[in-house]
């Protein structure tokens, strides 16, 4: 297919040159439909090199210095020129129908499609841990009254009239943006959208994990809403009651037993993670060490 047919162009977000980008290129090369592939790294490394090992050539933008997320999805828009345009972090995974289910609802009036989070490592209670704990509003099964639009595409004329993404913010930038938008063009929830997150399967680093994501939440939650660190803590820690409820209605049989066995595991990343809110009162404006999240 020529590339000015392409209708949808994908920008994979790598920091470091990390590994995990191969799988992340791999799994769009896959898809039923091309995708417009660019893949923007910040930080460093030679990412263009580590796909050429891999046996993959695809356009590469490199920049030295550490990009917030907004900063490195704008170079992405910048750098394509399909119709639409969706993003794909290095730590994730597009699945089967990612490109095609897309663009059917973007043929059929929607200016943003969100989509769903699959589970890495469904039978490993770390891993269900993780995956309740960050995507539990975004579940497969989930019906569109419950579920939270991220992971998004945009129809690339969205871009030319509300903007581009913060640059200045270590995170959050899509909720940000979405903020911009009038409730008719806020994105519609697709489940048949499915990405594929690689959950910790380690306890000690999912504790440390989630005790970061809680220093940025912390501060992203304090900036954006106004309220204070104490309440954003409680607020983590409430979240015990509605996860088992969107679990219960958002996954079925095996996916289902195995995230209800690891609700102890998730008890203790919630603590974790509201001590990282009370920590972030003290903490500078940088961003977090772990990989870049934008799925």
């Amino acid at each position: 297919m020529l590339a000015e047919q392409i209708e949808l162009a994908t920008i994979v977000l790598c920091y470091k040159a990390s590994e995990d980008v191969v799988g992340a290129v791999r799994s769009l090369l896959d898809q039923d439909l091309p995708t417009e592939i660019v893949v923007v790294n910040s930080g460093g490394g030679n990412v263009d090199a580590v796909l050429r090992r891999a046996g993959i050539t695809v356009p590469c933008i490199e920049y030295p210095e550490r990009l917030y997320v907004g900063a490195a999805r704008n170079r992405g828009i910048d750098n394509t020129k399909a119709p639409f345009v969706a993003f794909l972090a290095s730590d994730c995974r597009a699945c089967p129908g990612w490109v095609e289910r897309r663009l059917v609802r973007h043929r059929s009036g929607a200016r943003a499609v969100a989509s769903a989070i699959a589970n890495s490592h469904p039978r490993n209670l770390v891993a269900c841990a993780a995956y309740i704990g960050m995507f539990m509003r975004r579940l497969p099964g989930l019906p569109e009254t419950m579920a939270i639009r991220f992971g998004a595409s945009f129809d690339r004329a969205l871009f030319d009239c509300y903007g581009r993404f913060d640059e200045s913010v270590p995170a959050s930038e899509d909720t940000e943006f979405l903020k911009r938008l009038p409730p008719e063009l806020q994105p519609v929830w697709e489940t048949d959208v499915q990405t594929v997150h690689l959950n910790e399967t380690r306890l000690l680093r999912l504790m440390i994990d989630q005790f970061r994501r809680g220093i940025g939440h912390g501060r992203d939650m304090h900036r954006i809403l106004g309220k204070s660190h104490s309440r954003i803590a409680r607020d983590v820690l409430r979240q015990w009651r509605p996860a088992r409820t969107l679990a219960r209605a958002g996954l079925s049989g095996s996916d289902l037993a195995y995230v209800r066995l690891s609700m102890p595991i998730f008890w203790l990343t919630l603590a974790a993670k509201a001590c990282g809110v009370l920590v972030s009162q003290w903490s500078t404006d940088r961003p977090a060490t772990s990989g870049i999240t934008a799925n």
